[in-house]
């Protein structure tokens, strides 16, 4: 069986070795925000002292014998919670440190700057290594599917142990149903509810670990639960549509996870206005043929 601190090293290995994609900012839409997933490794071991040399890279990290020589340790992840605020997309939701950038700052120094504000990390320290980059992604309205910002996921290391951090209407409802998204419970002793784009980065670096047939990412990648199935089968549509269309059109790599989720979830919208229209229209066939047969 693969140890922890083999698939965790290959993980951080591969993310390094990862040539991310990067979406220039276009003229008409200059904001871009980025985050930070921290990760690190938890000791099972405490006999062995931690650190000692320097670390600037991976292989020095892996090197080190409080990490190499503890099988059963674990890698962890550092997500937040967003402070609840009125009009804020992601209020209250679990997320990975980040916002978005101020004029004249690199992708870089938006990260840097948000961690620093938000939990207080200073990432320029020689107690962290960038470990690599997620492919960046659009940020579209899920109202008019209007581009909001490019989102930039920076991966980082923790060298060392961080503290006092937890890682880890009646008829509208009737005609659109209900939809059931993949979330996970995060084991942590407030309710923490991982889900949504940032559950969608998290499978982004599992993957790397090279692993097959994860249970994590496959359910991530499980589509939505709908009550009302056509409204399924619409999204699927329209998805399949606009992937094939923009293939043509465009140089972007739909064929990636991450711009077929992308696409998918704009065309929930589609899927559900046009299947409420197509109710309307139905009903009003119904009552109309009902009105003259009867009155």
């Amino acid at each position: 069986m693969t140890s922890n601190i083999t698939v965790f090293e290959s993980l951080c290995t591969n993310l390094n070795r990862h040539e991310a994609l990067h979406i220039p900012s276009p003229p008409y839409q200059k904001r871009r925000a980025a985050v930070a997933a921290i990760l690190r490794w938890r000791r099972h071991r405490t006999d062995i002292e931690v650190g000692g040399n320097e670390v600037t890279n991976l292989k020095d990290f892996f090197e080190q014998d409080w990490v190499k020589q503890d099988p059963l340790g674990e890698a962890e992840i550092l997500f937040m919670q967003r402070a609840t605020r009125v009009g804020d997309r992601w209020s209250g939701h679990v997320s990975f440190v980040g916002g978005k950038n101020e004029p004249n700052e690199t992708d870089e120094d938006t990260v840097k700057r948000e961690v620093m504000e938000e939990i207080g990390i200073d990432l320029n320290t020689k107690d962290y290594i960038q470990v690599g980059k997620l492919d960046e992604r659009e940020i579209s309205s899920i109202k008019d599917n209007k581009l909001l910002m490019i989102l930039i996921p920076f991966e980082q290391l923790s060298l060392v142990r961080l503290n006092k951090n937890k890682w880890a209407t009646p008829l509208i409802r009737f005609m659109m149903g209900s939809v059931t998204f993949a979330a996970i419970d995060l084991p942590t002793s407030t309710n923490f509810r991982l889900w949504g784009l940032t559950m969608g980065m998290t499978r982004d670096i599992v993957e790397f670990t090279g692993l097959d047939n994860l249970s994590f990412v496959k359910m991530v990648n499980d589509k939505p639960i709908y009550s009302r199935p056509d409204i399924g089968w619409l999204a699927l549509l329209f998805t399949q549509f606009t992937v094939s269309y923009k293939k043509l059109t465009t140089n972007i790599d739909y064929g990636a996870k991450s711009e077929w989720d992308k696409v998918y979830f704009a065309s929930i919208r589609r899927a559900v206005i046009f299947a409420v229209l197509l109710r309307l229209g139905f009903t009003g066939v119904i009552i109309t043929w009902l009105i003259k047969r009867y009155i």
